[in-house]
């Protein structure tokens, strides 16, 4: 008899293996753009898997072997599980449990939960592993896995890469696990709601964006007293009013008339695993997240006097001069909560956030960016501070600046993209640096514009703001037309307020 050594087959020849089946996901090479910069994300199917998508549950075997390893070099036998809402986030999570258990990890799984929860969880077993199964803000068809090793931390760049090599080696621990079931719920509101402490009670719009945060976050609210108005609360993993993304200005259009309507002090959305926040003030206008982030940043800083406080690239210059102007030390760094994280953990800052909407405490809470306490403590500050959102957004210096906008951009071209831009911006009249911490933002007296890659999509995020409109355009047209002249980028720009201009 002959052997051979066969990776993949086509049929007929060698193995009459189709290559859509668990043998060829758990011995062939994985998809590379399963592994992005700070967690795991691809699209998916129905079983049986179609083979244009990177996950499915053979692949999340795989995965939970790999990171069960990861763990097992680490010393680290314990983890907390939980998944989102979408269809196919639960078979995801029983095939990585299931990888989690062959390798000898205690798995304490939680079920469906936000990603906070997971988190939460973490800290409440005693600083255990976490991994929460979701896709995030991304449309319906993604799946991802965020991944701790740290309580209140995830996994950065080099972890992923370190994750990335033992599931291509399938060098994998094998071990007796174990396996027990946890209810949390009612000690996470609980925790939350005592966290932030008593306020006087806002009547509050909340959509949940038919995910899990939603149920969640009106059990927090009315536990904390607060008349709540809820959106999209029941469960439905189609999303038929919107994707669960605060970023998306078509997201906020619902509860803008909602608050409207109902005369309602200020409304929140969260998105499909709980961890960013959008607000939007009384008169339905959308207050974007990092003037949000300079309001709470203000606020922590009070309480946290002279310290640090971290916030990513793409954010408006108004939060550093917020920071300074209160006595603290503003960091601009990397877009990415487990940047941020990490950022924030170095300095030891009891505050940061992203323009995205996700805000950490470290000083008054665990860290972990969890849209359902920030929302409680914005709730907080708005109804001890006698002011609208609306004036408390006028106490800020006052820029203009576009929603962040993205244009498709695949995975494997993007982050050049990104450096063939940068010799455009070099050349931009009036250029008085760049700061190329991530991506490409051009700075002006009047203004600036951020061209990243994007960490979570095949795509490059914009972001501009100016000193007026006029000036605003006009630096949106210079993007536009720089990437215009890169082969590679879309043509269609979401979130885009000048589409008609074009």
């Amino acid at each position: 008899m002959t052997t051979t050594d066969v990776h993949a087959s086509t049929w007929p020849e060698n193995l009459p293996r189709s290559g859509n089946d668990p043998i060829s996901y758990a011995t062939g090479h994985l998809a590379e753009d399963i592994f992005r910069e700070y967690d795991l994300r691809g699209t998916t199917a129905a079983d049986p898997p179609d083979p244009s998508d990177s996950l499915n549950t053979y692949v999340a075997n795989r995965l939970g072997r790999a990171f069960g390893t990861y763990l097992d070099r680490r010393g680290l036998s314990e983890i907390a599980v939980g998944h989102d809402s979408r269809s196919y986030s639960e078979p995801l999570a029983t095939a990585f449990v299931a990888g989690l258990l062959a390798t000898g990890r205690f798995v304490r799984f939680i079920g469906l939960a936000t990603s906070p929860m997971v988190y939460f969880a973490q800290n409440a077993l005693g600083g255990i592993a976490g991994t929460a199964v979701t896709a995030s803000h991304n449309p319906n068809g993604w799946a991802g896995f965020k991944l701790s090793d740290k309580a209140s931390m995830t996994l950065g760049p080099e972890e992923i890469a370190e994750l990335h090599n033992i599931a291509e080696s399938r060098a994998f621990v094998s071990g007796e696990g174990r396996y027990t079931e946890v209810r949390i719920l009612e000690e996470y509101v609980n925790e939350v709601v005592t966290r932030v402490g008593p306020a006087q009670p806002l009547h509050v719009v909340l959509d949940g964006g038919n995910s899990v945060s939603g149920p969640i976050a009106q059990r927090a609210f009315e536990a904390a007293g607060h008349d709540v108005t809820m959106l999209n609360v029941e469960l439905d993993w189609t999303f038929p009013n919107h994707e669960p993304d605060p970023e998306a200005v078509a997201a906020r259009r619902e509860v803008a008339d909602a608050v409207k309507a109902g005369g309602a002090d200020v409304g929140l959305s969260l998105d499909g695993d709980g961890d960013r926040l959008g607000v939007t003030d009384e008169h339905g206008a959308i207050v974007w997240s990092d003037l949000v982030l300079a309001i709470m940043a203000r606020d922590s800083l009070g309480r946290h006097p002279g310290a640090s406080i971290v916030y990513d690239v793409k954010c408006s210059r108004a939060v550093g001069e917020v920071i300074e102007k209160a006595g603290g030390i503003p960091v601009m760094w990397k877009t990415g909560h487990s940047h941020i994280k990490a950022k924030a953990h170095e300095l030891g800052a009891p505050f940061s956030g992203e323009r995205s909407g996700h805000f950490f405490d470290a000083g008054d809470y665990f860290g972990f960016d969890d849209a359902v306490y920030a929302a409680l403590r914005f709730a907080k500050i708005v109804s001890d501070s006698h002011e609208s959102v609306s004036e408390l957004v006028s106490t800020l210096p006052q820029y203009v600046s576009t929603p962040t906008m993205h244009v498709h951009c695949d995975d494997d071209r993007k982050y050049t993209v990104v450096d063939e831009f940068r010799a455009v911006a070099e050349q931009t009249p009036g250029l008085e640096k760049i700061i190329d911490v991530n991506g490409v933002r051009t700075e002006f007296s009047d203004g600036w514009f951020l061209v990243r890659a994007s960490s979570n999509l095949p795509a490059l995020t914009i972001v501009a703001e100016a000193t007026s409109e006029e000036r605003l355009q006009a630096l949106y047209h210079i993007v536009r037309d720089g990437l215009t002249q890169i082969a590679g980028v879309g043509s269609t720009w979401e979130n885009d307020p000048f589409a008609e201009t074009t």
